[in-house]
Parts: structure tokens; C-alpha cells; sequence
């Protein structure tokens, strides 16, 4: 059988864009993934508008339009002594809102627009990458009970956190340190601030935070994530912190019950830390969560993962074209531009989150600093910010 020039291994996000991005300039690409669609995957839901102007700019617009995902204008934080900060925010480009969009339709339709665009889809579990000679040559994979090897000139693996693509060519395991533990829920018929998304700090989730983000007039997604050191530390479960949120006095005067909640459940975020990881191999390239790319600050990996299989798949294009796969040609391309858009920032965040979210004291200052001098932070954020401007 005839390799495939691209077998991607993850149709979520960041497997998807890249199907997409390569299956537009006409490239033999095969998405694979252990689940049929559509289906859930846990998350906050959060679709910035970076995300979606990248999407737009991939043909999605209309789609996305049609799809009516939940806008959102408006950002509160609260302290753990509750001191609230809030602002509203529009995006720079028209048609990339900020969206509140349910994984379980949000990835059925960027994997729709992949094969849409010309990619093929097959349900596979893969086990591991195929290597010969140093060099990626293709996955080893179950299909229907049956192991398989599926052959291609480039492989991407965009299977998650849990990837058997990564596992096979980093077999080091990130330390706790640079892992997040955290639990999503969905809450029904409270006063969910419709229009705003809301980040909650206290002691009990520093270094992390509680969330909730609005899907509608009475329905939010609701959840907790804390670093896993950390968590560990402390002995709680993490349903215990969730009901502690929950329970609060700031969501319960909302109408907020513990026992309205649906769909709980837990997952681990690999976080992007201040030590560069490889991401680029010869014959392979790794995006989105499998490439350690999710934002220890804000623990937000849509936006990364869509970033880097956009490049992930711009990068396989050009390699196919020169007939040059090898480490030092990919890492030269995908790496370089990946670390300009994405990794840098994202270790930024990292030293953030390390030392000023892990001390509650440390972010209670900055509160205060945040409001005395609230005109000065709105107009930097609304300078340095590519997305979105404030609005007063």
C-alpha cells in the first residue's frame, strides 16, 4: 500500500487544523483517531479570539457562524479575599468573537472541515510510532482488533496528553511540576453572567483556579485546576475542591448547588514549562497538548494546540515539497516558528504562574495594584494585545 505524505494522529484541535492546512494544498492526509465523532472531550470550553480569527482564515467562517457558539465580552477575576476586577473586551477582527463552544460539537466541526477539505478519517487506536533507521516512517496502530502499520512520509501526533506518538519519541515524563490536575462539571440554572468568564483564585487551588465560563442565559461550565505537585501536597480530592468552589458564598448567592451538576470529570493538562522540549523529529512533528503546549497561567490549550497545527501542517508541507523530512529541516521550520508564536510566551507564563499565582499573598498584592491603578493596566492590555481591545 502506498504511503500517505501525512498520517495525523489526534482529530481534535490541533490534529484537525493540520489535516486541514495540509488537505488545502492538495497533500495525501489521513486523520486517525481511537474514538468515532462526534464526541466529548473535557475541557473549559473556551474558544479566544485568536482561535477563531486562525480558523476564519482556514475557511471556517461561515461554519462557525452557522454553529452559534456562545459569545462572550467580558472578563471578572476574583481574589481569594474577594476583591473583584473586571473589563469588557471586543476583538480586533470582525467575525472572531470569543466563544464558549462545547467540545463535543466544537471538534466534530473542525474535523468535519478537515475532511471537508479533502483529508480521510479512520477510528484507530495508536500504539506507537513506526521507526526505521532513526527515522518515523509511520504508526503502529489498532484497527477494528487488528494492529496495523499505516505508512507515511510525515507523521504528526496531536493525540493529547496521553500520546502514544510523544511517548514513543520523549519517553521522559514531564515532572509534577509541569503537570495540572483538573475537574469540569457542567452547572445548570444559576445566574451564570451570561456575557462574562470568570477566574476565581484562592489558596486551595494556588498555584490554579476555579472557572466558570457561560454557555447560555442559566448554564455554565464550571471547574478547578491545580498543579499536581501541589495538589498532591495537600491530600484533597479534587471533587472536594470542586464542591468547596461551588458552595462558596459568590456562586451559592447565584443559585449555585453542588447537586446541579452533570458530566463531572477529571483530567491531566501537560504543561508548557520553562525548559525548551523537542517537538520536531525526523520524520515526525508533535502539536497541541502532546507537544507540552497548554499555558501553565491559564491552563488554556485550544488556542496553542490550533496555532501549532496550523504550523505543524504549513511545516510537513514545505518538507514534502523539498523531499528533505529530517529533524534539522522540520525543527528549523515548525520549532523556530513555533517558539516565536507560542513557546516563548507560554514559559513566560509558566514563571508567572510559579512565582506569583503559587502565593496567595503575592496575587492578593496584585490586586490591589490592579486596582489602583485599573486605567494604566487597561490601556497596556489593550496595546499589547493582538486579539481584542478594551472597552471601558
Amino acid at each position: 500500500m502506498k504511503p500517505f505524505d501525512v498520517v495525523i494522529v489526534g482529530a481534535g484541535p490541533a490534529g484537525s487544523t493540520a489535516a486541514t492546512a495540509l488537505a488545502r494544498r492538495g497533500r495525501d492526509v489521513v486523520l486517525l483517531d481511537r474514538a468515532e465523532f462526534p464526541r466529548d472531550k473535557v475541557c473549559g470550553d473556551g474558544i479566544p479570539p485568536g482561535t477563531v480569527g486562525i480558523l476564519n482564515d482556514l475557511g471556517m467562517a461561515e461554519s462557525l457562524r452557522a454553529a452559534e457558539f456562545h459569545a462572550v465580552d467580558s472578563l471578572r477575576l476574583v481574589s481569594a479575599r474577594g476583591r473583584d476586577w473586571r473589563l469588557r473586551f471586543r476583538p480586533k477582527r470582525t467575525g472572531a468573537d470569543f466563544f464558549i463552544a462545547p467540545r463535543l460539537r466544537f471538534d466534530e466541526l473542525l474535523r468535519s472541515h478537515a475532511l471537508a477539505s479533502g483529508a480521510s478519517f479512520q477510528v484507530a487506536q495508536a500504539r506507537a510510532p513506526v521507526i526505521e533507521n532513526g527515522c518515523v516512517v509511520g504508526v503502529r496502530a489498532d484497527v477494528g482488533g487488528v494492529e496495523r502499520e499505516i505508512r507515511a512520509r510525515i507523521v504528526i501526533g496531536a493525540d493529547g496528553a496521553t500520546s502514544a506518538i510523544a511517548r514513543g519519541l520523549l519517553p521522559e515524563k514531564p515532572p509534577e511540576a509541569h503537570r495540572a490536575v483538573a475537574i469540569r462539571a457542567y452547572l445548570d440554572d444559576f445566574d451564570s453572567l451570561p456575557r462574562t468568564i470568570e477566574f476565581h483564585f484562592g489558596a486551595r487551588f494556588a498555584p490554579g483556579y476555579a472557572w466558570v465560563f457561560p454557555i447560555g442565559e442559566r448554564l455554565a461550565n464550571v471547574g478547578v485546576i491545580v498543579r499536581t505537585d501541589r495538589f498532591k501536597r495537600r491530600g484533597v480530592p479534587i471533587e472536594a475542591l470542586l464542591r468547596e468552589f461551588i458552595e462558596g458564598a459568590d456562586l451559592r448567592v447565584r443559585g449555585a448547588r453542588f447537586e446541579s451538576l452533570r458530566d463531572v470529570a477529571t483530567w491531566q493538562l501537560p504543561l508548557a514549562a520553562r525548559v525548551r522540549v523537542p517537538r520536531a523529529f525526523d520524520g515526525a512533528l508533535l502539536a497541541g497538548d502532546a507537544a507540552r503546549l497548554v499555558d501553565a497561567l491559564t491552563g488554556e490549550g485550544i488556542h496553542n494546540a490550533v496555532v501549532s497545527g496550523k504550523l505543524a501542517g504549513e511545516a510537513a508541507d514545505r518538507a514534502l515539497a523539498s523531499g528533505d523530512v529530517s529533524r534539522a529541516a522540520l525543527s528549523a521550520d515548525y520549532e523556530n516558528r513555533l517558539e516565536a508564536e507560542v513557546a516563548r510566551l507560554v514559559r513566560r507564563s509558566y514563571r508567572c504562574q510559579k512565582y506569583i499565582t503559587a502565593y496567595p499573598s503575592v496575587l492578593e498584592a496584585m490586586f490591589v495594584l490592579a486596582g489602583a491603578f485599573r486605567g494604566r493596566i487597561t490601556r497596556w492590555l489593550d496595546r499589547v494585545s493582538t486579539d481584542f481591545e478594551v472597552v471601558e
